[in-house]
């Protein structure tokens, strides 16, 4: 069951990070229903992270735990202990903290709130908890 968890996290985590990644790349207004700027957010520096966009690592990250979770729902025992097991539990910790990072960033240097990081932010740490079950 765990792993159909995965799968919808990682659905919403990757459809959030497409859907800032398609309103960037095509100069669209993000739609915010919260009401902040979720743009000013987005488009601020911290939008890029060593001159790629952070949607990019994210929307990869997300179809990684869609395909592990995908995989483990076809043979449960498939990476139970192994190296790969690990490696995507460390690549978690990293999508986590970087989250952490982003929000410390909205909260106290740009001062603005972006509904859709939150979201993913939130994605990353249930796909965390999920993985370290």
């Amino acid at each position: 069951m765990k792993e159909v968890y995965l799968i919808i996290l990682s659905l919403i985590g990757f459809a959030v990070s497409f859907y800032i990644y398609y309103t960037k790349s095509y100069h669209k207004k993000m739609f915010c229903v919260i009401g902040e700027d979720c743009d000013a957010v987005v488009k601020s520096r911290y939008g890029k992270t060593f001159g790629m966009e952070n949607t990019i690592p994210g929307m990869l990250y997300y179809a990684l735990i869609f395909f592990y979770a995908a995989a483990a729902i076809l043979n449960r025992n498939i990476f139970k202990g192994t190296t790969i097991y690990y490696l995507i539990v460390i690549a978690s910790i990293g999508s986590v903290a970087f989250s952490i990072y982003l929000i410390i960033v909205q909260a106290f240097v740009l001062k603005k709130w972006c509904e859709y990081c939150i979201v993913s932010s939130i994605a990353s740490l249930l796909i965390l908890l999920l993985m370290t079950l």
